[in-house]
């Protein structure tokens, strides 16, 4: 399915479902936006374009653009167990978004009504950036990956450079690198130019933690840890 068919659809579904008892997402004032994005470990969603996204954006966002060509497998990753808060510039294309997740099990859903709009008029801080570039990291074979995971004890940190989830893990995994060196080793691998270990290790939500041991899964997770808590699971299988 191309993208323009992929909208259409959309707003057929908004046409037909998104006023009725069942819709499965809220539409939030930018006040109410802002205290629940403070108050709850959810997800903010920001699907604008690239350029939007630069010029100004709410802080701690992941940019999947409703114009991206992978933007239906990037938003399947998103955890489902995880609050989603999802803005645009005036609510419509959020609100296409939120009408499509609600239909693909995600179950606790905001979105900015009157989009960053409302949310620059209120006076609520935007940080800018630039555009996130594409990813740079190694790409691995089969059996390189095979090798990766052969020693004693090897965590891997399956990520993606756009996954605002990802890089509020990234400093604890930096920290769990360099404090068990020699104990345990602990690999990153980039999902965007690693799709077939993606899928052969059956990694759906990021960012996704696996452990092996000897080569075999001991231990997964989805989301974001702290370093005490990860810690203590490296300990139980050192």
């Amino acid at each position: 399915m191309n993208m323009k068919t992929f909208f259409l659809l959309l707003s057929l579904t908004i046409l037909l479902f998104g006023c009725t008892k069942g819709q499965q997402y809220q539409n939030v004032d930018a006040k109410t936006f802002s205290t629940l994005i403070k108050n709850n470990e959810g997800i903010v969603l920001d699907v604008r374009t690239s350029q939007e996204y630069s010029r100004g954006h709410i802080e701690g966002s992941t940019l999947i653009s409703t114009s991206d060509q992978k933007f239906v497998d990037k938003v399947k990753l998103l955890q489902k167990d995880k609050p989603l808060y999802i803005y645009c510039l005036t609510g419509s294309r959020s609100r296409s978004v939120a009408n499509y997740l609600s239909k693909n099990g995600y179950s606790i859903i905001y979105n900015l009504q009157r989009g960053i709009i409302e949310w620059n008029q209120l006076g609520y801080p935007i940080v800018q950036s630039d555009v996130i570039a594409a990813s740079s990291n190694k790409a691995y074979s089969n059996t390189e990956f095979q090798q990766l995971i052969s020693g004693k004890l090897v965590l891997v940190d399956f990520h993606a450079p756009w996954c605002a989830p990802c890089k509020k893990l990234s400093p604890t995994i930096e920290k769990v690198k360099a404090d068990y060196t020699g104990k345990a080793n602990v690999e990153k691998v980039d999902i965007e130019v690693n799709k077939s270990l993606q899928t052969a290790y059956n990694v759906q939500s990021i960012p996704g933690l696996i452990l092996f041991k000897s080569g075999k899964e001991v231990w997964r997770h989805i989301g974001v840890l702290t370093y005490e808590e990860l810690s203590k699971i490296l300990n139980q299988y050192l």
